[in-house]
């Protein structure tokens, strides 16, 4: 009869390689609570890449409506108001002294159920 490969010289049962259920339940544990983490911050990233392409689309609408007040030139520029997709956009004209108006464009829009506005005010001279 040959001899059983599970038993040492003495016949006692060696201990097989391998990890145990315990083992194995302490490294997933491990892994969770380092995971989490990361898999957090990873969400919260794109959210905030999310919503900051959204000011920067705001941003830009601003300036171009900005530039188009300019384009009419002083004395010229009417206050005025619409809206682009999501944004809603409004510019005023005031007239700050002889020779100078202030030109303000505020863009407004909701971002997760909460309304976000973002205003560009710049002046414009009679020169």
């Amino acid at each position: 009869m040959g001899r059983d490969p599970r038993r040492n010289h003495a016949g006692a049962l060696r201990k097989s390689d391998g990890f145990s259920l315990v083992e194995l339940m302490v490294v997933l544990v491990v892994l969770a609570v380092g995971l989490l983490p990361l898999a957090f911050v990873q969400t919260r990233s794109q959210q905030n890449v999310f919503d900051s392409g959204r000011y920067s689309q705001a941003m830009e609408l601003a300036q171009l409506q900005l530039e188009s007040a300019r384009s009419r030139g002083f004395g010229n520029v009417q206050p005025a108001n619409g809206t682009i997709g999501n944004y809603a956009w409004n510019s005023t004209v005031q007239n700050v002294s002889f020779g100078l108006d202030q030109v303000t464009v505020q863009v407004s829009w909701q971002e997760r159920g909460n309304p976000r506005t973002v205003t560009v005010i710049d002046m414009m001279s009679l020169r």
